[in-house]
């Protein structure tokens, strides 16, 4: 049986699980980490100088390639309706892989999937065309519309990193 592109979805009582096959036969999935993940996530947050996660706040997805943890991201949540995607790292020898753009789209879609309000993303500036494909726009500059904690943090990453860090929201 010829598999190309396709997309099969597990589900158990805890563990989601989507996995692709590619042309090549190389197998990338997406699976919800468990606490036995955090110490590896947070390693590559280390790495990567974000911020580590906090398993009980967080929806936390590892992508893997041929059964290899290859990056994280994550959903973090600000309030019952508002969230953050960020966190989003692939590890050095699985990039150019698109792995990045599978993270992204299973995160916004957990997100849509909950339907919450507000939906941020804290990218570095030249990122901003690769968060546009997913419906990410410039955030309002209006104090007042944004969630004192990603506004927080947004401020954090200006302080913190060498790069300008973007405030978006998804449309």
């Amino acid at each position: 049986m010829e598999l190309d592109s396709s997309f099969y979805y597990f589900e158990s009582a805890d563990m989601l699980k989507w996995t692709a096959w590619n042309k090549e036969r190389n197998v990338m999935g997406i699976q919800i980490a468990t606490k036995q993940d955090m110490p590896w996530v947070n390693e590559q947050y280390e790495k990567a100088r974000f911020v580590p996660s906090q398993y009980d706040h967080e929806h936390i997805a590892i992508v893997t390639y041929n059964d290899q943890h290859a990056g994280v991201g994550r959903l973090v949540f600000v309030s019952e309706d508002e969230a953050e995607i960020g966190g989003i790292y692939i590890t050095e020898e699985f990039r150019g892989l698109a792995l990045a753009h599978q993270l992204v789209n299973d995160l916004v879609q957990k997100a849509r999937d909950r339907q919450l309000r507000q939906v941020y993303c804290l990218p570095f500036e030249e990122l901003l065309p690769f968060y546009e494909k997913f419906g990410f726009k410039l955030a309002s500059n209006n104090p007042n519309s944004i969630h004192p904690a990603i506004a927080k943090k947004h401020q954090w990453c200006l302080d913190n990193y060498d790069k300008n860090v973007l405030l978006l929201a998804l449309t």
